[in-house]
């Protein structure tokens, strides 16, 4: 029989080795992006974001309730997903660190709304994609929300993805694909 101080242990080391183990798991990187009521942006460097459904479109992003973007995606319920190409990896030193926060928007051509149907989000110009999306679903989970949102707007790189390939994080590093067909 375990005891509450062994029980805590023993979930502390799991956490450590599933940290461990995602470490392994190569992810792509995205910016996810959003306003406060006074209109300021705010963006975050993001490797958990998924997609949900094809029908209705949605897009999951998951968020530390720690991070200063959530509270804005709590209040504002819009946030935009920057999914980033390899070239553009220097954006994420001011998107990860807290204390680069006043470089993060004049780290690259940041923009506002490409359509009619897209918020006044900021978005990057030259991403590989951009999805715009309104919060349906938030989902509180251990330290996280999930915010489960709906897309109400997509912007594609018309370039191949060859021209442009993703950046992709593995083990702490940036990885790089190698996109020749066989």
């Amino acid at each position: 029989m375990c005891t509450p101080l062994a029980e805590e242990a023993s979930r502390l080391d799991l956490g450590a080795d599933l940290k461990t183990a995602m470490r392994r798991l190569a992810g792509s990187v995205s910016i996810v992006t959003s306003r406060d009521e006074e209109g300021q942006p705010h963006g975050m460097a993001a490797s958990a974001v998924m997609p949900v459904s094809i029908d209705p479109p949605s897009m999951l992003v998951a968020v530390n309730r720690s991070a200063g973007l959530h509270a804005v995606l709590q209040h504002s319920g819009r946030y935009c997903i920057n999914l980033l190409a390899d070239d553009q990896h220097a954006l994420l030193e001011p998107f990860s660190q807290s204390t680069l926060r006043a470089q993060r928007f004049r780290s690259g051509p940041w923009r506002d709304a490409w359509s009619e149907r897209a918020s006044p989000l900021p978005w990057l110009e030259g991403a590989s994609a951009v999805i715009a999306c309104i919060v349906d679903q938030a989902v509180d989970y251990g330290s996280h929300t999930l915010f489960i949102g709906r897309v109400t707007d997509v912007r594609v790189d018309p370039a191949p993805v060859e021209l442009h390939p993703p950046l992709v994080w593995l083990a702490g590093h940036r990885a790089r694909l190698d996109l020749h067909s066989s």
